[in-house]
């Protein structure tokens, strides 16, 4: 009789479905992979996610493959997300949670696989996976490696079949395609190639040649488990918590050469960027980072040597692992000799611990209007969090009262803010959008955003760029609008996103790219440079950069300021508080002199930058759209400096 498997894929957002419906499931469907792991267990699929996601990923021709060949189910985790960015790491590991606890007692007699949504195996993986948990280890770990997604996806796509919905790509292929489009974080973590670095270092590569990278990872993504204890609830973020909690005593074992097992990870370029400095590190910054951060099992992950190879493995490696060895050595002779423990983590604790309650909290509000409610309006989210009571609710009331008054409320503040300059514009355009009654309003952004309290139904711009011909989706077609936020490396992207907005929206329609410089700028000094490259010459348009040195300078400690304490929310709170107050009549004053300034001349001290599209569509195309979507409708303008004007 099989023993058990039960594969968790965790995922929320059209984005991630998207990947996993176009790729992550595909590279399952290999021969090596979700088949052969199926002539092995008896295998269960799981995938966590919103449940106005169920329908697509069930009609998806790969999720149909994988249900000829196992049992499959779908949860929901819609009463899990707490709403703020910040919290994903607790949503992730409450929802890999939501994975296998309807199993109770039998987790402990079955193997638990995860695999992430945006993840791609290779052929073979599950297949040596498989060999290794029947011959008796319970705890596998094997790295993935990030890649720079704009660059590989393409070539993912090319080598898909898409008839039966599988992509089955050697190990060492998958290796050639990794290691020629090294991620920006990869690139910054290998230490024998020291122009930048990434200041948290978690992870250190070494060049070894064209064909061959070796390295460490703290910690090493943990694939598959047979758990020795029964845990229903997490005491930290999974990869700081589960083994400790569910696995304390069983011996862990790492796939070490990629030839067994590899796993791309696509990462937009712009992922990390804000992480990476010029020059190299010190060792003693490297052990002061992994001092505060790393618990014992990640230790444990850090001294074990991980190989990826394309082809054979070249005569030179010894002497490249040797100065590996000696590098990590010396980190290793400086750490503490106790390590972060996993329950109470100095860092990490109190911010997992509000994360839970605000989650937790959301819950029981939605618990409570169900017992009210209609059927119907049940299952909506709740948008309201309970009342605060008593003297301290009272007086938090009155001081966000007196906040609001002197600088608004994100992202409608007033100037002595000292984020006002960089988020006035846009949020004059959204207001303006909200007047005309422009409610259709398609929101993409890779990041945390300003907006959020303005717009609904973000999306990654990278999906624009992944959506595959046979996938083009029209749903709110045709938008009244785009604000497209992107990092400063992204504006690369704009000649690629800009004709695909451009065919979601109606004549007429406004498209606003937001660029948002953090601090200094990344690598290189001016963007904008590749004019005819960059920029379309379609449609009517303007740019304009807001910022100079001065409100530059007010904004980054403003910022710097709002983030010590990061995992103290209260003493957070109160430290930004100060901070906000202390630079009001600095902010005020420098947002004024620099909104004198006429935006449209460029200046190299910008800190932020809007480029303004109007589209203006030939009638044919027009009457096209209509039949795509909604008929498009005159509409009239409301007035763009109504927002600004209330100040």
């Amino acid at each position: 009789m099989k023993e058990n498997a039960r594969l968790i894929i965790p995922l929320w957002g059209r984005l991630y479905a998207d990947k996993l419906t176009s790729m992550t499931l595909p590279a399952l469907l290999a021969p090596g992979n979700l088949p052969s792991l199926c002539a092995m267990f008896e295998v269960e699929v799981v995938i966590v996610t919103e449940a106005k996601l169920f329908d697509l990923i069930r009609n998806s021709r790969a999720f149909q493959r994988v249900a000829t060949l196992c049992s499959t189910k779908l949860m929901p985790i819609d009463d899990l997300m707490s709403g703020l960015p910040g919290d994903y790491g607790v949503v992730l590991t409450k929802a890999l949670y939501r994975g296998f606890l309807d199993l109770g007692a039998k987790v402990t007699d079955t193997f638990l696989l995860f695999l992430n949504a945006d993840f791609i195996i290779a052929d073979g993986c599950y297949r040596r996976l498989g060999e290794l948990m029947l011959t008796g280890h319970r705890v596998i770990h094997a790295p993935s490696f990030r890649v720079t997604l704009e660059e590989v996806w393409p070539k993912l796509e090319a080598r898909a079949d898409r008839k039966n919905a599988v992509l089955a790509i050697p190990p060492r292929e998958m290796v050639k395609l990794a290691l020629s489009y090294k991620h920006l974080t990869v690139k910054a973590r290998t230490v024998n190639q020291r122009f930048y670095h990434q200041w948290c270092m978690d992870q250190f590569y070494w060049y070894v040649d064209e064909d061959t990278l070796i390295g460490y990872q703290w910690p090493v993504a943990l694939v598959a488990i047979k758990p020795e204890r029964v845990v229903t609830d997490p005491t930290l973020v999974w990869d700081f918590a589960y083994i400790p909690d569910a696995a304390p005593t069983l011996e862990k074992f790492f796939i070490e050469d990629s030839d067994n097992f590899f796993m791309l990870e696509p990462q937009s370029r712009a992922t990390g960027e804000e992480l990476i400095r010029p020059g190299w590190i010190t060792v003693d910054n490297v052990v002061k980072y992994l001092n505060n951060w790393t618990t014992k099992e990640q230790r444990d992950c850090g001294e074990q040597l991980l190989i990826f190879h394309a082809d054979d493995l070249p005569a030179g490696l010894d002497k490249v692992i040797d100065e590996s060895r000696r590098y990590m050595n010396d980190i290793a002779k400086r750490l503490s000799p106790r390590p972060q423990p996993h329950a109470n983590h100095p860092m990490l604790g109190p911010w997992f611990t509000a994360a839970v309650k605000r989650i937790e909290e959301k819950q029981a509000v939605n618990s409570e209007s169900a017992d009210r409610l209609p059927q119907d309006l049940a299952l909506a989210p709740a948008t309201r969090l309970p009342v605060r009571r008593g003297i301290i609710g009272k007086l938090s009331d009155r001081v966000r009262a007196i906040h609001c008054r002197t600088f608004g409320s994100l992202p409608l503040l007033r100037p002595t803010h000292p984020l006002w300059l960089d988020t006035a514009d846009v949020a004059v355009r959204l207001s303006a959008w909200r007047q005309a009654g422009r409610d259709r309003v398609l929101w993409l952004s890779s990041k945390d955003s300003f907006f959020h309290s303005l717009l609904t139904e973000r999306s990654d711009a990278t999906r624009l760029l992944l959506k595959q011909p046979d996938h083009s989706s029209t749903e709110g077609m045709p938008y009244d609008a785009c604000l497209c936020e992107l990092s400063a490396t992204e504006i690369a992207n704009l000649p690629t996103l800009y004709p695909k907005i451009r065919a979601l929206v109606r004549d007429g329609a406004e498209v606003l790219f937001y660029v948002y410089k953090r601090g200094p700028m990344p690598l290189r000094t001016n963007p904008f440079e590749a004019y005819e490259e960059l920029f379309p010459a379609i449609d009517v348009s303007t740019i304009r950069f807001h910022g100079n040195t001065l409100t530059c300078l007010i904004r980054n400690l403003f910022i710097k300021c709002s983030l010590l304490f990061v995992h103290t929310p209260v003493v957070r709170a109160a430290v930004a508080g100060i901070t906000l107050v202390a630079l009001a009549p600095f902010a005020w004053l420098a947002n004024r002199h620099a909104d004198r300034r006429d935006a449209t001349i460029f200046t190299p001290t910008w800190t932020s930058t809007v480029v303004h599209f109007v589209v203006r569509k030939k009638p044919e195309a027009v009457a096209n759209m209509a039949h795509a979507g909604r008929p498009t409708n005159a509409e009239h303008e409301g007035s763009a400096r109504l927002y600004a004007q209330s100040f």
